[in-house]
């Protein structure tokens, strides 16, 4: 390996071990990326300086932050859209979407009632999320179980405001006999992804915005099924059509408003409240 150039530094990095002999999948990845990293370098004509203020970014999006306690890096892929086409590429289009977890996902959320209440939130508008959870066939699937998470009306998930008490907006609830799930939330508000950190100053320097728009966050799974992560979004926000993670997709839902008085009373609500349905569609473990 003496002599190397800027025509035989590529292979020689690509021949460097084992040629794939103790992982042949890893070693497939890696010989396609490195080529493509080297063309990148040398397409730009990347400097010296570049290359270290990008070795700074990465280390720097590495960092747990109050904001995002487990680094950046989840963050950095979805606002490149590598997570969302990662989901694209191995998206069956059998049963419901599935979509981005982000890097918000707190695993153990609460255990909840078929009909409680996500979190508390005085100011939010309360609404009343309804469905099934179905298979491919449109039968009721029993005992599923069903994570939700979301941001509350103003937009903040449990851990990015002290006043919301951990577990705040999350939780686990499970399918009854006919495959219905209930449960009582409020409007969620779209937001700004976390923008104190390297990420946010590069959204910055490329004159993109960091808004998501308002969705809600659900991870479902029954035994005999394929695991399904998913969001749905909230017809009329105005970041729709430039989500920042770019993954608004086809689960959009509409909002309908409650005003009446007799409808107030049997929702046990002082003020306007709004209801929506949506159903979700597992496929076999075997596809």
């Amino acid at each position: 390996m003496q002599n190397i150039t800027l025509d035989t530094i590529t292979e020689a990095v690509i021949n460097h071990g084992d040629r794939g002999k103790s992982h042949p999948r890893l070693y497939e990845i890696y010989t396609s990326l490195v080529p493509h990293l080297h063309d990148f370098v040398r397409e730009v004509n990347l400097t010296e300086s570049e290359l270290q203020q990008g070795r700074n970014f990465l280390n720097q999006a590495s960092h747990h932050t109050q904001e995002i306690p487990t680094g950046e890096i989840h963050l950095l892929t979805d606002l490149l859209g590598i997570s969302e086409l990662v989901e694209l590429l191995h998206d069956a289009h059998r049963g419901t979407e599935s979509n981005l977890e982000g890097p918000l996902y707190v695993p153990n959320a609460p255990e909840r009632q078929m009909g409680d209440r996500l979190g508390i939130d005085t100011e939010g508008d309360s609404l009343f999320l309804s469905g099934r959870v179905l298979d491919l066939n449109s039968q009721p699937i029993a005992n599923a179980l069903i994570d939700v998470w979301q941001p509350n009306s103003k937009g903040l998930y449990d851990g990015q405001e002290p006043s919301q008490p951990l577990g705040n907006f999350r939780g686990r609830f499970k399918t009854n006999k006919s495959g219905k799930y209930m449960f009582e939330t409020v409007v969620p508000l779209g937001y700004k992804v976390p923008s104190s950190g390297p990420c946010g100053e590069l959204l910055g320097l490329l004159g993109r915005h960091p808004w998501r728009p308002a969705h809600i966050h659900f991870k479902l799974s029954a035994p005999e099924y394929t695991p399904l992560t998913t969001q749905i979004f909230i017809a009329g926000d105005p970041h729709l059509d430039s989500d920042t993670t770019f993954s608004v997709r086809s689960t959009i839902v509409q909002l309908q408003k409650h005003e009446v008085l007799d409808e107030l009373k049997a929702h046990n609500q002082s003020k306007p409240f709004y209801t929506t349905e949506f159903d979700f569609v597992l496929k076999p473990a075997t596809l």
